[in-house]
């Protein structure tokens, strides 16, 4: 019997020259992540055009870090729940239609490393480092960011927020530590 041939993708050869300044970024990050140069162009143009593409597709535009959070801290006490539960209602959107499975306590593994993937370093790069959790009845995130404490108490109301209206989990806060640069949050569930 004869086994079958796995087509390969195809891929075609794109050359472009670069200036020294942007190679010696590019040598940098590939001795940080122990890659090739060619390797980390190569993600670095798939991740700008996906996220490109998906910026025209949902009308979104792009802001930096410091402008979001120069706006956050503009805002009041009950401005920025508001915006917090606006921006969970469009990110629970955003999840449901990327991974076509209902938002449920059966598939908070699968949201989860959708998650850490959209907010973390290959994603939106809300957080440097991001780790969540579900151990037994407890629920952790841990998130490190260069923000502030505004933008911490931000995501603190957008992520309780979307635990308890999208997935439906009813919970009690057991530790709710955030600073200038943390978010370290545990949940009961109940």
């Amino acid at each position: 019997m004869m086994s079958k041939k796995i087509p390969k993708k195809k891929s075609n050869f794109l050359g472009f020259r670069l200036s020294e300044e942007v190679l010696d970024k590019l040598e940098l990050i590939a001795k940080q992540e122990n890659k090739t140069r060619g390797l980390i162009a190569k993600d670095a143009i798939e991740q700008w055009l996906n996220l490109e593409l998906f910026n025209q597709t949902n009308q979104m535009m792009m802001i930096s870090k410091s402008i979001f959070s120069k706006i956050l801290s503009k805002l009041d006490e009950q401005s920025l729940e508001i915006i917090a539960k606006d921006f969970a209602n469009l990110f629970s959107d955003i999840m449901k239609f990327s991974t076509a499975k209902p938002m449920n306590e059966d598939n908070l593994k699968l949201y989860t490393t959708f998650l850490i993937n959209f907010f973390g370093k290959s994603g939106l790069k809300w957080f440097n480092t991001l780790d969540i959790q579900k151990r037994d009845n407890i629920f952790i995130f841990r998130g490190l960011h260069d923000m502030d404490e505004v933008y911490s108490k931000f995501f603190t109301q957008f992520y309780k927020y979307l635990l308890s209206e999208y997935f439906n989990l009813e919970f009690t806060t057991k530790i709710e530590d955030t600073t200038s640069n943390l978010i370290h949050l545990e949940f009961k569930m109940k």
